[in-house]
């Protein structure tokens, strides 16, 4: 009985860990469809797929924005690079999410993961959203 009880206990603390995942940094190439899209056509775009996820952008520069992602106890930033070739997401900065030694916790990736494919969807139908 006693070895059942340490048993969940032990599971129960297991699951309440926060789970640290390598730092999801990801480039991809811009479709063919959206490489003959201006600069200010892309970012456009790059802005549209971010603020269906919650995401609020800052351009800083031709062909770079910093968008942020905030949530209750959680924050992140990061930067999106871009060019008529090819775009980035590199992680910037972040609050409430352990970030060290190149680690986060998941939930960051799991924001990552999900604000990239919204951009691969937006600009996969660049020639239909941009007249």
């Amino acid at each position: 009985m006693k070895k059942t009880a340490a048993l969940i206990l032990f599971l129960a603390l297991a699951g309440c860990a926060h789970k640290h995942e390598p730092i999801y940094n990801p480039t991809d190439p811009v479709p063919a469809a959206a490489q003959t899209l201006s600069q200010d056509q892309l970012e456009h775009l790059i802005v549209e797929a971010g603020e269906t996820r919650g995401w609020r952008f800052q351009h800083l520069a031709p062909g770079h924005l910093l968008a942020s992602q905030t949530q209750p106890k959680m924050s992140a930033e990061v930067d999106i690079i871009f060019d008529s070739k090819s775009w980035s997401i590199r992680y910037h900065g972040s609050q409430g999410l352990l970030a060290q030694d190149g680690t986060i916790h998941g939930h960051y990736n799991f924001w990552i993961r999900n604000l990239e494919h919204s951009i691969e969807a937006r600009l996969d139908n660049a020639a239909v959203l941009v007249k």
